[in-house]
């Protein structure tokens, strides 16, 4: 049973979406702006979803504060996540003499196969998961960089929720790593977030994943004092 953005009971405190289009794999998230699901909440979704066929439920990536509820009823640690903060004023310049242009349609193949060399398997987008992050957010920029002969080396979705700005996705071809193309995709999201009314800018990133680590820190964001965490439970040993 595929599970496609949609939440249900727990009085809409639980958001439940498919992982990258896997009918049997949900992520399940606190809603926004609502009060946060209980232990029971979460256990009565967990029930439906296991009914329903599920093998498998991850969490979004959570907040410390946020953890207590999943951890009761029996999610374990899957990653952590550094988050990191930008307060969109000193702005960092570009960093390749490449350019950026705006995504279309028609790069997406491009753009996933970037993805896919620069992400592992659980990382990685299908269409769906690339369609779903630009439309995170009421607000977003897509765009790509290319080199002199047009080819696409990467790519970035940033988003804004009020005054709120987001790097949702980063990705540069492997074989173009070191050549400025991430600090210049970081540079345009950035400060076309200032430019449309952002206060700030947050991002997260694997806490294995050092270059993308270091490529934030040098383009003027700050790590938060506790990171996030994504949690899972596999429903088939219990089935």
């Amino acid at each position: 049973m595929a599970v496609d953005d949609r939440w249900r009971g727990a009085r809409a405190r639980i958001q439940a979406s498919a992982w990258r289009g896997h009918d049997d794999v949900t992520v399940l998230s606190p809603m926004p702006d609502r009060p946060g699901p209980s232990a029971d909440d979460v256990r009565i979704e967990v029930a439906r979803l296991r009914e329903a066929g599920n093998r498998q439920v991850l969490t979004g990536a959570l907040h410390q504060g946020e953890l207590g509820p999943f951890l009761a009823a029996g999610f374990v640690e899957h990653e952590r996540l550094h988050l990191l903060r930008h307060d969109l004023r000193a702005l960092p310049e570009s960093g390749s003499t490449g350019s950026t242009r705006r995504a279309w349609r028609r790069d997406h193949q491009a753009v996933l196969a970037i993805d896919e060399r620069a992400f592992d398997g659980f990382w990685a987008l299908d269409r769906r998961g690339l369609e779903d992050a630009v439309r995170a957010t009421p607000s977003s920029r897509f765009r790509v960089s290319t080199d002199d002969d047009g080819a696409i080396t990467g790519y970035a979705v940033t988003g804004r929720a009020t005054d709120r700005g987001y790097l949702q996705r980063l990705a540069v071809d492997p074989a173009r790593h070191r050549g400025g193309i991430g600090r210049t995709l970081v540079a345009d999201g950035l400060r076309w977030l200032r430019r449309s009314g952002a206060r700030v800018a947050v991002v997260n990133t694997q806490v294995h994943n050092e270059p993308a680590l270091a490529l934030y820190l040098a383009t003027g964001f700050v790590p938060e004092p506790r990171g996030l965490t994504v949690l899972a439970l596999d429903l088939t040993a219990d089935a």
